[in-house]
């Protein structure tokens, strides 16, 4: 597994002391991690959208000019929904304001290895239990990690290259692949063959119009005939699972 993990604190000295630990459970654990480490929410975001791969945020509470919990709301929003947040403080009283941005967890500083330790096996847990982390291979960026929930659809852009496209909300990752590989391997995560080229994710469906859909960032993609019922009869179904989860 290879996890990508932010770490934004104002103060070098708790991002050293965190990163030290977490490499330290890289190594006894013998997980892939990536840490990029930032004392702004201004540079977070930056790298954030050029790169946008991130699995876990740890986030400073107490940070000036934008606060951690502001951090995550606006990611949250605009970025990344599915990304796991870690709140880190020196006063547990701004807990209770954490909870509006649904965070994995609320740790108090100073962080120590066990309390990390115990802390990321809930986290590794989490991931292994989704089945949504997939990794690609031969991208422009070179290996990536991305969370299956968070793509639009994949396309097939050249045929005779095999060459796909991720569609994500806010930027697209090319890679060397067949949709019939991808189609399979999703099968279980309402993912739909709309057209003979688009590989569908119902979960970010907007609304439908005649022989098209809309997805939540505004794209139009074109539905074969022969297939629109059977697309609005999955999408009605797995409208009605998500309400009763």
């Amino acid at each position: 597994m290879k996890l990508n993990i932010a770490i934004c604190d104002d103060d070098k000295k708790d991002i050293y002391n965190l990163s030290n630990i977490l490499e330290s459970y890289y190594i006894a654990k013998d997980i892939d991690l990536k840490i990029d480490t930032f004392s702004s929410g201004k540079a977070l975001f930056q790298s954030y959208k050029k790169s946008g791969d991130y699995h876990i945020l740890f986030l400073d509470v107490e940070m000036p000019l934008i606060s951690g919990i502001r951090i995550a709301e606006v990611i949250r929003t605009t970025i990344d929904k599915h990304v796991i947040i870690i709140f880190i403080s020196n006063y547990p009283e701004y807990m209770q304001d954490s909870f509006r941005v649904h965070p994995f967890h609320y740790i108090t500083k100073p962080v120590t290895m066990k309390s990390i330790y115990e802390l990321m096996n809930r986290v590794v847990e989490e991931i292994e239990q989704s089945h949504v982390i997939y990794s690609l291979i031969s991208t422009e960026e070179g290996d990536i990690t991305i969370n299956i929930k968070d793509v639009l659809y994949i396309e097939v852009t050249n045929s005779k290259s095999g060459i796909l496209a991720f569609h994500f909300f806010d930027k697209t990752l090319s890679t060397k692949g067949t949709l019939s590989y991808w189609r399979n391997e999703l099968k279980d995560y309402n993912f739909y063959t709309c057209y003979r080229s688009i590989l569908l994710n119902l979960a970010h469906i907007h609304y439908f119009e005649k022989h098209s859909i809309i997805l939540d960032n505004g794209v139009k993609l074109p539905v074969g005939r022969s297939s629109e019922k059977e697309l609005r009869d999955l999408y009605l179904n797995h409208t009605v699972k998500l309400v009763n989860l």
